[in-house]
């Protein structure tokens, strides 16, 4: 029985190294990235109603949008796009245009291009051009034109 074992652990090994090296890389990277772009094309937007049937949630959500504890903040704008719930998009908007982080600022413009906001990403079209921050300036500029080639049909460009 010990020999069996060893034998198997001895062919375990061949098959896993002929799946190491460059060709198991480029597998893995070419199956993680069929399921990053096919996971986030086909999703639609939600109503906070389909999330939970609590009466205060979407209050509770807005409010944690606009929170003055960062982490609170993150998360709920997280939460806010991961489920897509459209109700959020004012709150995103206007926190949005008071938020200080870059980093947060930036979180926000990937919510509002989650949600499909038209208004939203006329924000985020506004945040590239006019953001005091260059690394916000740039990744507003990289999300508007995402939404330009792939879901508005557009060919415009903002310019970085």
């Amino acid at each position: 029985m010990l020999n069996v074992e060893r034998s198997e652990i001895q062919t375990f090994g061949k098959v896993k190294s002929r799946l190491s090296g460059t060709a198991y890389k480029t597998f893995l990277t070419a199956v993680l990235l069929a399921v990053v772009l096919t996971g986030s094309g086909y999703t639609q937007s939600n109503s906070i109603k389909d999330i939970t049937a609590h009466k205060y949630a979407l209050e509770n959500l807005i409010a944690g949008i606009h929170s003055e504890n960062d982490g609170v903040r993150r998360n709920s704008i997280y939460f806010a796009g991961y489920y897509k719930i459209v109700e959020t998009e004012d709150a995103l908007i206007a926190q949005l245009k008071d938020e200080n982080d870059p980093s947060t600022r930036i979180l926000i413009a990937l919510v509002l291009y989650e949600l499909g906001s038209e208004e939203g990403l006329l924000e985020v079209k506004d945040l590239s051009l006019s953001d005091e921050n260059a690394k916000v300036r740039r990744m507003a500029t990289q999300i508007y034109n995402e939404y330009l080639v792939n879901d508005a049909g557009s060919t415009a460009y903002v310019n970085e």
